[in-house]
């Protein structure tokens, strides 16, 4: 008998990555991250880029920035893990 291990797919599955050549608000953005997906019951990794190829593929000329999936979020700036939260609700 073959027992099949269903993991959900959907929202859940999606990659949260911070991109930074890995200053302080490149740090600061990854604990608002981090803090914003507690708050929302999430327990999903958070990448950190910092290979600055990487990051010019995303578009991203301004850091530190959130990606989701392939989207850029944030670039340029650092918002509070209560406006991370409210960007991240319906997405995740």
């Amino acid at each position: 008998m073959q027992i099949e291990n269903h993991m959900p797919q959907a929202k859940d599955q999606v990659a949260l990555k911070v991109l930074g050549p890995g200053c302080k608000r490149c740090a600061l953005l990854e604990s608002h991250v981090k803090q914003a997906l507690e708050r929302m019951g999430k327990a999903l990794e958070v990448q950190k880029i910092t290979d600055i190829p990487e990051i010019l593929a995303y578009g991203v000329v301004q850091t530190p920035a959130l990606v989701l999936g392939e989207e850029v979020l944030i670039t340029g700036f650092v918002p509070s893990p209560r406006q991370i939260q409210e960007m991240l609700e319906g997405k995740i």
